[in-house]
């Protein structure tokens, strides 16, 4: 794969706050699924932000008003396993207050689903997972993207997938799913994984290297020698998508560098 992920002329620009801001909101599901890049990107920029880890049992914020944005990030649990994890409906509720707020949301990977599946979408089971670096296309032209290549090479790790909602923007895809979208002005899904730095990278693969392996042999390995092609340009990556999200939605301006 020779696609880059980035427009070197489009690097992400130094950022400022517009104004005071309440903190980002940032859930995590698990351990093994952290901000990493997300969280030092804010941490830089000098933003306000949060990280509510719903799997050790923090409580959800009670409405939109208690936060600047929304990020929901990924896990291994599934939009339907409500039984075993109780909070993915309160999460969803909170996830609908957003979008019926019009406020500034970002779902990655199972949050992507959750967004979907409060919309009006559907997730379902894939017949093969999608794991690793992929090429993704840009289909529709989007604020969340400006900057980006197309294609561009992103780490995917899924076995479930959605289907658009009805009134979606469809922003980017693959020729077997769904990677990009928006509902209205303020809510966006990526089902692929801008977050993970080489560490959590490394835990996946190794995590997953038996049934990846028999699934396709030396599959593991394949993904190993990417992560070391693509991980050095990927924080910057997950920098100019984030910076774009908070700029779309008016929480930070552009401060180009001299």
């Amino acid at each position: 794969m020779g696609a880059s992920l980035y427009n070197p002329r489009s690097a992400p620009l130094i950022r400022r706050r517009a104004r005071s801001m309440d903190p980002i909101v940032i859930i995590q599901h698990e351990d093994a699924n952290p901000p990493g890049s997300i969280a030092r990107y804010l941490a830089l920029a000098g933003l306000p932000f949060e990280v509510r880890h719903v799997g050790r049992g923090d409580a959800l914020p009670s409405s939109p008003a208690d936060f600047s944005a929304l990020i929901v990030l990924g896990g291994d649990m599934n939009t339907h396993e409500n039984d075993k994890f109780p909070f993915l409906q309160t999460e969803r509720d909170l996830v609908l207050a957003c979008l019926r707020a019009e406020a500034p949301l970002l779902g990655i990977c199972l949050g992507a689903q959750q967004l979907a599946t409060v919309a009006g979408g559907e997730v379902y089971h894939r017949m093969f997972s999608e794991i690793g670096w992929t090429q993704v296309d840009i289909v529709s032209p989007d604020p969340l993207m400006v900057g980006v290549t197309s294609p561009f090479v992103c780490l995917e790790w899924h076995d479930y997938s959605f289907r658009l909602p009805p009134g979606a923007l469809r922003i980017a895809a693959r020729e077997d799913g769904e990677q990009v979208f928006r509902m209205g002005r303020r809510a966006w899904g990526m089902q692929f994984h801008p977050e993970v730095d080489a560490d959590v990278a490394e835990l996946w693969t190794a995590a997953d290297e038996q049934r990846l392996d028999a699934d396709r042999p030396g599959w593991a390995g394949e993904i190993r020698a990417e992560t070391n092609v693509y991980m050095p340009a990927y924080p910057r990556f997950c920098g100019r998508l984030i910076g774009n999200f908070l700029e779309a939605c008016g929480l930070v301006l552009h401060v180009r560098p001299e």
